[in-house]
């Protein structure tokens, strides 16, 4: 495990602490949760542009809202009112069930994949972040129509407590290969390429 914080640390710059190369891990995790729940989910373009007005597609995805995330999330009391909430970015992963990171034992990912595989996941997230490409709402299973609620259908069942809708905006306009990881990846870097010349 030290040996991955070292090298994580080395990659990073000697100004860099012990918790950002935690915070490294924790954002690689993050996204590789986030490619992974990705499967399956809904494709359209989107109407709105990312932040630096890139054309985008939007991945959506379905979760069930359960009791013990709602609490984790503070969400209001009131259907109405919680569907007026949104949640952004690593904080958007996390209510959606992306695990969190706990222990130096979570950095064996560092050695499994290596460090610098971890710093490019985070810095793939770190431009969704940026371009606030990432929410998550949520929803009476009653609210939704058309592909959402044949999604839900085949995703959730009952959803008792209601529904996650995890929306991932990407750049680009080419859906063939979406909503494949190594797609994500792809698009994500291109444009990362792009913004820095």
């Amino acid at each position: 495990m030290l040996r991955a914080l070292s090298l994580l640390r080395s990659l990073h710059g000697a100004h860099h602490s012990l918790e950002d190369a935690r915070a490294s891990v924790q954002r690689a995790c993050d996204y590789r949760w986030l490619r992974g729940a990705m499967a399956g989910c809904h494709v359209t373009e989107s109407p709105r542009p990312l932040a630096d007005a890139t054309p985008c597609l939007v991945l959506t995805q379905l979760f069930p809202a359960t009791a013990g995330r709602l609490r984790g999330g503070n969400w209001p009391t009131d259907a109405g009112a919680r569907e007026r909430c949104r949640v952004e970015g690593a904080h958007a992963c996390r209510a959606a069930g992306a695990p969190a990171y706990r222990t130096l034992e979570s950095l064996s990912q560092g050695l499994v994949h290596g460090a610098m595989t971890v710093l490019i996941d985070a810095a793939r997230l770190d431009y969704l972040i940026e371009q606030q490409a990432l929410w998550l709402s949520w929803r009476r299973p009653e609210r939704l129509d058309g592909a959402l609620a044949g999604l839900a259908g085949q995703r959730l069942g009952q959803a008792s407590q209601g529904v996650f809708v995890l929306e991932l905006r990407v750049p680009g306009r080419d859906a063939q290969g979406a909503p494949n990881a190594d797609w994500l990846d792809r698009q994500l870097d291109r444009y990362r390429k792009l913004l820095r010349g």
